[in-house]
C-alpha cells in the first residue's frame, strides 16, 4: 500500500503528491546525473550527484596505473550505492520539506495520512 500526501502551492494552486516511505525513483535513478533530484528542486543533492559523475569520469584517467583506476571506480560505486540507498530512505521526506519551505501547505492538514507523514518526517 502506498501512502501519499498532497501539498498545495498557496499562490498558484499547483498540487504535488509526495509518497510517505521509500522512494524507488530516487533509489534507482538519482545516480543518472542527479536528474530526479533536480526535477524535485533538490538542487544541492542534484549538484552532488552531477559532481560525483564528473569526478568519477575524470579521476580514473588521471591516475598512473590501472589498479589505481579500478580502486577509484570501486570506491565511487560504493559511494553511489550508499547515497542512493540513503536517498531511497530520506528522499521523499526531503522533497516534502522542500515543498513546505517553498510555499506549499498540506491540502488536508487534519487527515490521518498527513498526521502519519508528519510523524514519520519529524514535523510535529
Amino acid at each position: 500500500m502506498s501512502t501519499n500526501v498532497t501539498l498545495k502551492n498557496e499562490k498558484t494552486g499547483e498540487l504535488k503528491q509526495v509518497k510517505v516511505g521509500w522512494s524507488w525513483i530516487l533509489f534507482l535513478f538519482s545516480g543518472f546525473f542527479g536528474l530526479p533530484l533536480f526535477l524535485r528542486k533538490l538542487y544541492v543533492w542534484g549538484g552532488v550527484f552531477l559532481t560525483l559523475w564528473v569526478v568519477n569520469f575524470v579521476a580514473p584517467s588521471m591516475v598512473g596505473t590501472q589498479e589505481d583506476a579500478l580502486v577509484i571506480q570501486v570506491l565511487f560505486f560504493f559511494i553511489f550505492i550508499g547515497l542512493q540507498i540513503w536517498l531511497g530512505i530520506k528522499g521523499n521526506e526531503m522533497t516534502a520539506k522542500n515543498y513546505l519551505e517553498n510555499g506549499y501547505v498540506w491540502q488536508e492538514p487534519d487527515s490521518d495520512v498527513v498526521k502519519f507523514a508528519k510523524g514519520q518526517w519529524g514535523l510535529e
